[in-house]
Order: structure tokens, then sequence, then C-alpha cells
């Protein structure tokens, strides 16, 4: 019977990735002059001032947390939050981790945020757990039967959550970041995978990637181009990390290697974690394109500081 239905799933797999996008996916809103996109967001949104989203467009991700099992308005909470969103224009997403699995009955958010690893084969190949996290596994993304069984679950998850936007965390990890024994292109296969489902639905996949960009080399960006494909992205927590910004050679590097990412349509969404976002708004206006799909990620729980994320 799980043999079955995992076959089933495979087959809704090789089904989606088929069939060509529809007409109509969501457009990047113009960031030549505003670029703040809000990234993980919960429900406690509506209950922040509608002001402080006046000119806001873009939420990568929502998920109602603090969900209990026994909890039966979580969907009905969801549902509510994001027509209050959209009833301002803004495009909603979703979020999933895109190399980790974890058991449903230990997941406290709607919708799920990993696959569960119940829904995986007996047969499926992992590298390890996250740390701290002995429950939430890493698959093995250079296996190809592990790595399809896990987007066969993926793409179910997002067949009942349609989307604009898929935000998929743990995508990647550089090696110059850490030397993971995950090859970086088996990672790209994987992302390259995902983004064809996305596209499949009709919606944008935005890749949150552990890396410095002026680190990669030709090859590795070639993948990552060819992974991501135009008008999806990738999501950066050190985005201008304090080791790049010391150095004029590898900032210079970083530079170069963020315009062509930029310049091949893909789009970026910087995540000021341990910068501030002044600092990173300053640093892209000496070389940013007005054409560029390039934004910096903003808080939801708080009011935002506007010039951070203003051209003007």
């Amino acid at each position: 019977m799980k043999s079955a239905a995992i076959f089933a799933g495979i087959l809704v797999l090789a089904v989606s990735i088929a069939r060509p996008a529809q007409h109509g996916a969501f457009q990047w809103p113009d960031s030549s002059h505003y670029w703040r996109v809000l990234v993980n967001v919960n429900q406690y949104i509506e209950t922040r001032p509608p002001a402080w989203f006046a000119q806001d467009k873009v939420v990568t991700d929502l998920t109602v947390i603090n969900v209990s099992p026994e909890s039966h308005d979580a969907a009905e909470h969801y549902a509510k939050v994001r027509k209050l969103l959209e009833s301002r224009r803004i495009a909603v997403g979703t979020y999933i981790s895109g190399t980790t699995v974890e058991p449903e009955g230990v997941q406290t958010t709607y919708p799920l945020v990993a696959v569960p690893i119940e829904q995986m084969p007996a047969t499926a190949k992992y590298i390890g757990s996250w740390p701290g996290h002995a429950e939430r596994r890493i698959i093995d993304v250079s296996d190809p039967a592990t790595r399809h069984a896990f987007q066969a679950s993926l793409t179910q998850l997002w067949h009942q959550s349609p989307a604009p936007i898929r935000f998929v965390d743990n995508a990647a990890t550089h090696p110059a970041v850490d030397r993971s024994p995950q090859p970086w292109q088996a990672y790209c296969e994987n992302i390259g995978e995902i983004r064809k489902i996305a596209e499949a639905q009709n919606s944008r996949a935005i890749f949150n990637i552990s890396m410095h960009v002026g680190l990669m080399s030709d090859e590795e960006t070639r993948q990552l181009i060819e992974a991501v494909g135009s008008d999806n992205g990738i999501a950066l927590e050190m985005p201008w990390h304090a080791s790049i910004q010391r150095s004029p050679e590898a900032t210079a590097k970083a530079v170069a290697r963020y315009r062509q990412l930029l310049d091949s349509g893909m789009v970026v969404i910087m995540l000021p974690v341990n910068i501030d976002a002044s600092v990173l708004s300053d640093w892209i206006r000496t070389w940013r394109k007005p054409s560029d799909h390039l934004y910096i990620s903003g808080i939801f729980w708080k009011a935002p500081d506007l010039p951070a994320y203003s051209g003007q």
C-alpha cells in the first residue's frame, strides 16, 4: 500500500514537471524606488497597523504558528489573514524546507513547513539530523530516488496550498561557508527540479541559500543560474558579510557576481540578519540598476525604517 502511494506521488511529480507554466504568473514588483519584501510572516501581522505596509507588495511566506495537534481552526485562520493581506494588494507565498523532513506530529504550523518523514520511502537516504533536532532529518540530495520522493511529497503539499510564491528554505550550503558533504551540483539539481514544480503550478520560487556570492566559481555560478532560472530567485542571510566588507577586493568580487546573477534575470532578496538594512541599502545603491529585481527583507512586527528601503 505504501509503495503504491509513493508511486502515485512520483507520478504526480512527473506530470507536474511536464506541464508548462500557465500564463499570468506572478510578476515581481518594481524595486527601483521601494525594495522591501516581508519574509517569515505569521498570523500576528493582522494586529499591526495597516499603515506599516502601505507600500509593501510581497510577503514571501505566511504561516500560522503555535498550532496544537487538536486545533481545527488553523486553516480558517490562515485563510483569513491571507485574504486580509491580499485585500491590501500584497502577494502572499508559502514556506517549505527544501532539504529536510520532519514527523508531521511535531510540526506546529499551518501549512506544514516540512515534508512529513512518514511520506518518505523506507529506502530514503539521509546525511544526518538538524543540529539540536534529532527528529529533523536532512535528505541526501545526491541520491536521485530520495530527492524525487521528497519532491513528490512537496508537490502534493503545494497542491493543497496554491500560492504565487514559494519560499524554499535550507535549499543549499556553499562549500566556502561549510564543508558540507552535499555536493554543490546535487544541490543545484534539487533546486532546478523544485523550481520546475513551482513553475508547473504557476508559482515563482525563492531559494534560501547559505553562501557568499563573491566566493562562487564560474562553474558554480553557471549551475546556480541554470537551476534557479529567470523570474525566480535566491534569498541570502549573508549578503555582505563583515569579512567581505573588510576587503575591497572581496567586495568587488561580490558586486561582480551580484551583477551576473541579476543580469541573468534572477531575483535576489537580501536578508539583513547581521547587518543593518540601512547599511545594506547604502551599499546596493552604489551598483544596482533600476531594472534589477533586488529586494531587502523587512520584519513585519515593527514599524519599518522606510529610508532603508527607498531609492529616494
